[in-house]
C-alpha cells in the first residue's frame, strides 16, 4: 500500500510538472504574439507618420499656392488636424478604447473568444 501511495505521489508530481510546463508554453506563446504585434504596430505607425508628414507638407504647399500664401496653407492644414483631434477626443472610446480592450482580451484569452463564437 505504501508503494501505491508513493507511486501516486510521483504521478501527481509529474502531472503538476507537465501542467506547469504547459502553462509556461502558453505564456511564452502569448508574450511572443504580444511583442510581435507591438513591433508590427510600431513599424506601421512610424511609416504612417512619415506618410502623413509628407502629405501634410504637400497639402499645405498646394493650399498655399491656391491662396497665394504659404502661411495660410499651413494654417488650414493645422486647422484640419485640430478638427481631427477634437473628433478623436470626442469619439475615443468607440474608436480606440473598446477595440483595443477587445483585441487584448482576444490575444491573451483565445479560448474564451472561441467559446463566444459557439
Amino acid at each position: 500500500m505504501l508503494d501505491d501511495i508513493n507511486e501516486f505521489k510521483k504521478d501527481v508530481l509529474k502531472y503538476l510538472e507537465v501542467k506547469l510546463d504547459l502553462i509556461r508554453l502558453h505564456a511564452a506563446e502569448n508574450m511572443s504574439k504580444i511583442f510581435s504585434n507591438v513591433a508590427t504596430i510600431a513599424v506601421i505607425g512610424y511609416l504612417l507618420f512619415l506618410i502623413i508628414i509628407f502629405l501634410s507638407f504637400a497639402a499645405s504647399f498646394y493650399i498655399g499656392s491656391r491662396l497665394k500664401s504659404n502661411e495660410l496653407g499651413f494654417l488650414f492644414t493645422a486647422g484640419f488636424y485640430t478638427l481631427l483631434l477634437l473628433v478623436f477626443l470626442i469619439f475615443r472610446r468607440q474608436i480606440v478604447d473598446r477595440p483595443v480592450i477587445k483585441s487584448i482580451i482576444r490575444l491573451l484569452f483565445p479560448k474564451f473568444d472561441d467559446d463566444e463564437k459557439k
